[in-house]
């Protein structure tokens, strides 16, 4: 068994909460035998792809060998002391109006959105490239929310599904600054070096590319798909109602903002 928890890269503080994972199995992937152009052997490329399962929820209570962080390697790991989370609370079952309200309105919610990501019909659909809407039409198609494991496959399902259209977006702003660096470069005197570097580039279209990553990320964040920070808390909520209500919220927003841009455009469509 072991730990896994965030840390800021600034600041290296950990999270006061962390994810008690299970190493289930290990493959070893290592690459021997690779060569140079010239023919040289390259060494080894030593790779283990580990596969492990989530079995609960921690709070760190202290890191052992934490108080000089600044001084630990990357790759060194943390020894901490941590306390095992119950999640047992009756309200999960549905045992209140509310939260028969929120697990209701969660499963409608979330139909809502994968349709709308996965189908082609839908004017919003556009918005993602076909290799993450493809991604998306493999993400769970969830019916029911009636106790803990259906909570947390949705939480779990959820945050594929903000990982996948983050990546999307990754994609869609890399093939735009890379198609300008290399129309730059291919203006500029000489012969064309590739892989083009940003360093390279004029000042002001360096800058340029900068604006466009930051007005990306930005608008990112508008989305309120961030597949990382919004599910810390989600863990660090000791009561299972505000758990549902945050996954609720996080959903809702989601399904808004689609059916809104899908109303926009329907509109232009028709003027």
């Amino acid at each position: 068994l072991f730990c896994v928890t965030l840390r800021a890269r600034d600041t290296h503080r950990l999270a006061s909460v962390g994810t008690l994972m299970k190493l289930i199995d290990t493959e070893d992937r290592s690459i021997s035998g690779a060569r140079t152009w010239p023919g040289d052997i390259l060494p080894t490329l030593n790779r283990v792809v580990a596969t492990c399962q989530a079995v609960g929820i921690v709070d760190i209570v202290n890191v052992e060998n934490g108080r000089n962080n600044n001084n630990l390697a990357e790759s060194e790991y943390r020894v901490a002391n941590v306390k095992l989370r119950s999640f047992t609370n009756e309200a999960t079952k549905g045992k209140t109006e509310e939260m028969d309200s929120l697990t209701h309105q969660i499963v409608e919610d979330y139909q809502k959105v994968r349709s709308t990501y996965i189908n082609s019909q839908s004017l919003a659909s556009n918005e993602l490239p076909k290799f993450a809407r493809k991604a998306v039409s493999s993400v769970p198609d969830l019916t029911t929310l009636n106790d803990d494991l259906d909570f947390w496959r949705f939480v779990d399902t959820w945050q594929v599904l903000c990982n996948t259209i983050r990546q999307a977006k990754q994609t869609q702003l890399q093939g735009v600054i890379n198609e300008i660096s290399v129309q730059v470069a291919m203006e500029a005197k000489g012969p064309l070096q590739l892989p083009v570097k940003r360093r390279n580039l004029p000042e002001l279209v360096q800058k340029q590319l900068e604006e466009m990553e930051q007005s990306a990320a930005a608008d990112y964040v508008e989305l309120g798909m961030e597949p990382i920070l919004d599910f810390q808390e989600i863990l660090s909520m000791e009561d299972s109602l505000d758990r549902v209500r945050k996954l609720a919220a996080m959903i809702k927003r989601e399904r808004a903002r689609l059916e809104a841009k899908e109303s926009l455009i329907k509109a232009f469509l028709t003027e």
